[in-house]
């Protein structure tokens, strides 16, 4: 199934978000066992546990630093790698306290029916350097399908195949995990986190303008950060 497409990559200026108006899901997105999501690490490559305390969704505000994000557990693609079928992925995997290889994390939660998220997923498919020069991890999580059901396994796999996806791609049917920062009708949900601390930098809606106008602002949020302090 080719994902049917709505509008042209250069309507994306225009794009804010868009609403919404299933099918069974994939073993393994729920469960306790073996290659369930729920088997994802909570320590980092390096074996340094996950941060616990000032866990939420607020992103950060002024002088009041921003809650940090939740060690969520998904099904999905490391580096869009479809090859091994779907991996545990855990945000512990990311978490990166020394700054070795990230600054910050840029999640976006996309559905397939909604065209601004195939803008925005168009537009990163060209950004690979730009986003690891920058040392910017940027990760894709799908909440629906054609419909406002449920993603599938079947869904991501045409999603990245569709947009030529390079960078790690999950599940996260109708929002299980993500849901409680967005409102499924006004998506995609953008949001960026300190690499170093987990902090929600910054929660919004709506896709961005251009490149131009995304690397200036990552590189601004870059900036706000405030690298391994929290």
């Amino acid at each position: 199934m080719k994902i049917v497409r709505v509008l042209a990559v250069p309507t994306l200026v225009a794009l804010a978000a868009c609403s919404s108006s299933g099918s069974e899901q994939d073993k393994g997105v729920e469960g306790e066992g073996v290659g369930a999501a729920a088997s994802a690490p909570d320590v980092n490559p390096d074996g340094v546990p996950y941060p616990t305390d000032n866990i939420g969704t607020l992103p950060r505000s002024g002088a009041r630093k921003g809650n940090r994000l939740e060690n969520f557990k998904f099904l999905g693609y490391p580096n869009a790698d479809m090859s091994q079928g779907l991996q545990p992925i855990s945000m512990a995997q990311f978490f990166d306290p020394e700054g070795k290889k990230y600054k910050i994390i840029r999640l976006v939660a996309s559905a397939s029916w909604c065209p601004p998220c195939q803008g925005e997923a168009e537009l990163v498919a060209g950004m690979k350097s730009d986003l690891e020069q920058k040392k910017v991890l940027w990760l894709t999580s799908l909440s629906e399908g054609p419909t406002s059901g449920p993603s599938t396994k079947k869904d991501l796999d045409n999603w990245i195949k569709e947009f030529k996806g390079w960078n790690t791609h999950w599940l996260d049917p109708s929002n299980k995990n993500l849901g409680p920062f967005y409102d499924r009708a006004a998506i995609p949900w953008n949001a960026t986190v300190n690499a170093q601390t987990m902090e929600i930098l910054e929660s919004k809606t709506g896709a961005p303008g251009g490149k131009e106008d995304l690397l200036k602002e990552l590189d601004d949020l870059i900036a706000k950060s405030g690298g391994a302090k929290y």
